[in-house]
């Protein structure tokens, strides 16, 4: 055997060593280039959403739709119904329905309904209105009235004679009285911590 021959087999074990670690750089590369191709995938809706309210929680959806065939399932299914609402619209404004059910008492299988249709800005608040609580005194001369209006303020008290009765209005309070005989005026009114007091004169001639 010449000096070149064993030169040469000297060399092969080199070679195979270097071909076996190119086989490993390329299979390596390719690992990488399939775990940046999952990565680039596009995220569905739902992986979307959750990803921008809550950062990171959008890579576990991803684990999970991968994991669990069912999961992946529901969430295609809420990705469509999404992807349905955004090409159809959302509604603008809520619709708001009120029904009046109306039963006869003879037939109360038989039910009559009208449904009314209201926006939200259409709606108003009623405030209830409320009986003050009244004291009615006689006296010789006049007549005594005494009403409490608690949480009222006096400007916003409002009182009138007409005929024989006495109204009083003061926000959520309002009350008609029928007098025990004919007024003639109001000649004193005080108001204090809720009470108001009214002196109402009497025509001369009422007994």
């Amino acid at each position: 055997m010449s000096f070149m021959d064993n030169k040469k087999n000297k060399k092969e074990p080199k070679k195979k060593s270097v071909d076996y670690d190119e086989k490993i750089r390329n299979l390596e590369k390719r690992l990488e280039e399939l775990e940046n191709k999952e990565e680039k995938e596009e995220a569905g809706t739902v992986e979307t959403v959750v990803g921008q309210l809550i950062p990171g929680l959008g890579g576990i959806v991803r684990a999970l739709e991968k994991s669990s065939p069912e999961f992946r399932k529901r969430i295609a299914q809420t990705d469509a119904e999404i992807q349905h609402r955004l090409e159809t619209g959302w509604e603008a404004r809520p619709e708001m329905k009120y029904g009046i059910s109306m039963r006869p008492l003879t037939n109360r299988g038989a039910t009559l309904q009208k449904s009314v249709k209201k926006e939200p800005d259409d709606l108003r608040v009623v405030p209830e209105e409320r009986e003050p609580i009244i004291d009615i005194f006689e006296e010789n001369e006049y007549i005594s009235v005494i009403a409490e209006l608690p949480g009222i303020e006096e400007k916003d008290i409002m009182t009138e004679l007409k005929g024989n009765t006495l109204e009083i209005s003061a926000g959520k309070y309002c009350k008609t009285i029928e007098l025990p005989s004919v007024p003639k005026s109001i000649s004193e009114r005080t108001y204090k911590n809720g009470v108001l007091q009214l002196k109402i004169e009497r025509e001369s001639n009422a007994c």
